[in-house]
Parts: structure tokens; sequence; C-alpha cells
């Protein structure tokens, strides 16, 4: 008996040692510097080997949005020996970032052996603080629609911008032997939206579209209407000039 209030008295302590140990601050997750460290680490530019080409990932400075962008951009092994490789833009859907069609297409392989250069836009700004704008996951953070938006409160949503002009600007400055004005569209989902809408608005600037499964008529749907309304107000021939199928009946 007396062993066993022994063990029960030897086990009571160390249950309240490791309550107590449950409870100090340095338990309670990632440090504030190991947290540093990581956000860091998310933050470096990185080029890694993809066939006989190489996949590198930048930031820049954004003006339009007002926020340093993250974007993939992968060079075929043709641009280490050739100048004026074409580019074809590659638009992901809502909630992507740079890296989700950079890591899962497996488009490096074809553009490697085309000889194409293939860039990774982020979907929208990120880090802007803009109260609501990680609320939801089909509207604001990873979900910028590749419109120009009107409404105050999202006047840094400017993805359109950023894609057709500032991006096209950066790529030549740092990466000249890739020729932007040989340049094609493509994207899933709202990133389909994106390049046909782009596409529609600027046909002289790119020389082929393509969409996976695009939101090609966003004004009759539940997420175009939400953005739009967001992005837009409610004015609904705004709403037109981001709608592809809008778009496509005044194509020539």
């Amino acid at each position: 008996a007396m062993m066993l209030q022994e063990r029960w008295e030897r086990a009571g302590g160390l249950a309240s040692r490791l309550s107590k140990r449950e409870h100090r601050p340095e338990d309670r997750g990632p440090s504030r510097r190991h947290q540093a460290t990581m956000a860091a680490m998310m933050l470096q530019e990185t080029v890694k080997k993809y066939f006989r080409g190489f996949q590198h990932r930048k930031f820049h400075e954004s003006k339009a949005l007002g926020c340093k962008m993250s974007l993939g951009v992968y060079l075929p092994g043709a641009y280490e020996t050739e100048s004026k490789i074409p580019v074809l833009y590659y638009l992901s859907g809502l909630t992507c970032t740079d890296e989700n069609a950079s890591q899962k297409s497996g488009i490096q392989q074809y553009a490697d052996e085309k000889g194409i250069a293939v860039v990774f836009p982020d979907t929208s700004p990120r880090g802007l603080n803009v109260p609501g704008e990680s609320d939801s996951w089909d509207f604001g953070v990873g979900a910028g629609f590749y419109l120009n938006a009107t409404m105050p409160k999202w006047k840094k949503w400017r993805m359109y911008d950023y894609i057709t002009e500032e991006l096209p600007s950066y790529l030549q400055t740092t990466f000249p032997n890739l020729d932007t004005t040989n340049a094609s569209l493509t994207g899933h989902s709202m990133g389909g939206h994106g390049a046909l809408t782009i596409f529609f608005k600027n046909h002289q600037k790119y020389k082929s579209v393509s969409a996976f499964s695009p939101i090609c008529n966003p004004v009759n749907c539940p997420w175009g209407k939400k953005a739009f309304t967001g992005y837009l107000g409610v004015n609904e021939a705004a709403w037109k000039s981001y709608d592809a199928t809008e778009l496509a009946k005044a194509y020539v």
C-alpha cells in the first residue's frame, strides 16, 4: 500500500510539472525570432534547375499595387544561348500564389522543349492590411480578378495594370533576353478569366490566348457578382468590361 501511495504521489507530481510546462510562454508555438526567420526565408529569391532551364522566384516592388510582389519565371535552356525568347504568362486561379502552377503543372518540360519562357504572377496584392482583405477565399487576398478596382477601399487591387504594363517592363529589365513583344496568355479558373479578358482588350499585344476552365461569364455567376460589386461597385456596365463573354461580342 505504501509503495502504491508513493507511486501515485510521484505520478501526480509529474502530471503537475507537465501541466505547468504546457503553459510556459516558450511552449506556445514558434518564437517571434523563429517566425521572423521563417518569414525572411519565404521572401528569399531562389533558382532551381528544371530540365535544361531554371525556375526563378523573384520579388520586386510594384508601384501599381503598392507592395512587394512575388513571381515565378521559368527560363528554358535556350535562354543561355539565344535572344528574343518568347513569353507565356500563366495566370492562376482563386487562392493561388505565384507558386501553384510552377510547382504542380509540369509545364516547364514542354516550355523547355519549345524554347518558351513561362511567367507565373501572383494573384493579388499582399501585405497591404486592408480591413477584410483575408476574410474570404474568393475576394481580397488571392482573388484579384485581374481588374483595376475603382472602389476606394480596394484602390490598390490593380492587377490589370500590373499584368499588362508593369510586369512586362520589369521582365525586360531583369531578363533582357526575353521578348515581351512576343507574348501569349493562359490561365485556369480566375486566371482563365484574366487571360481571356486581357487578351480581348489588348489583342494587338499578344499572339494567342488559351484557358483552362475559365470563369468566362462572371457577371452571371456568384463569384463574379461578389468580386465585381466589391471592386467596381454596382455599375454593371463596368462589370461587363471585365467579362470575357461580353468582350467577345465586340471582338473583331
